[in-house]
């Protein structure tokens, strides 16, 4: 994650925007007694955690290879809440562990309800797609408007995997947390796609190819900072503490974007990956 090193966005915005102004939330919640619902992410796990995963190559994409022993925190479901928030993060991720941090102290300090949710990628149709976060708006809407695409790192084959869900999945989870009147316990969860709703960019443009006609990434072999190869969010615990699933299927979410993208060529003026 680049926020806050590169491009428009200088760290001092960053720090302002994702850490500073959730103390204003903060404030009014307390002033208000009104609860809070914190969306954070899932870069507020350990890079060299993350990086040090065991991963496969299978049908074009990273999976976890749990022949061995994984971290705590893995498991076949994916990431979950236990897994190693250590140093560095990213300024990025610093700042949204952070914000859970605080969060959880004034809800304890001023006697009102937090929960927090580390997400997955979000996706869905008129998403704002780029590619630090819109990833699969973002290489669909290029693919077919035929623009310049890349994979960059790990060889640059584009095995990097990632788990998405609708923000319609998301919203029920948020309502089910909101209608549990419980007091003590678990926080934070860790939501997402999950297996079932992952995919490599090499398997998100074999998809493309299929839906808009050939059009082949260049491959850029130089690592970058901050990438990861694998992260697929682990739904077990929100689902067993609060019954939610994942209703919409990764294939539906994308025929969407696909779709929306096919209406409205004026959707997004995208940038060369």
């Amino acid at each position: 994650m680049l926020a806050g090193l590169s491009g428009a966005g200088s760290s001092r915005r960053l720090f302002e925007h994702n850490l500073a102004a959730i103390g204003n939330v903060l404030e009014y919640c307390r002033e208000h007694k009104a609860g809070l619902a914190l969306l954070s992410s899932s870069r507020v796990y350990s890079i060299s955690a993350l990086a040090s995963i065991p991963l496969r190559v299978e049908d074009q994409a990273f999976e976890v290879d749990d022949a061995g022993r994984l971290p705590a925190g893995l498991t076949a479901n994916g990431i979950g809440v236990e897994f190693s928030t250590s140093a560095p993060v990213s300024l990025y991720g610093a700042t949204k562990l952070a914000s859970e941090i605080m969060a959880l102290e004034y809800g304890a300090a001023f006697d009102f309800p937090v929960w927090i949710t580390r997400c997955g990628v979000l996706a869905g149709a008129g998403q704002f797609g780029t590619p630090a976060q819109g990833i699969f708006a973002f290489w669909i809407n290029a693919h077919l408007r035929r623009r310049p695409m890349r994979y960059i790192g790990f060889e640059g084959a584009g095995y990097q995997t990632r788990d998405a869900f609708h923000p319609r999945d998301l919203a029920a989870l948020l309502v089910a947390q909101m209608r549990t009147a419980r007091t003590d316990g678990r926080r934070i969860y860790t939501a997402g796609g999950g297996p079932s709703n992952s995919m490599s960019l090499a398997q998100l443009t074999a998809w493309c190819d299929e839906r808009f006609g050939r059009h082949a990434p260049t491959s850029d072999k130089e690592p970058r900072k901050f990438d990861i190869p694998w992260v697929v969010m682990d739904n077990s615990m929100a689902e067993a503490e609060f019954g939610w699933k994942i209703e919409m299927p990764l294939g539906t979410i994308l025929e969407g974007i696909a779709q929306h993208a096919n209406d409205h060529p004026d959707w997004l003026e995208v940038s060369h990956a």
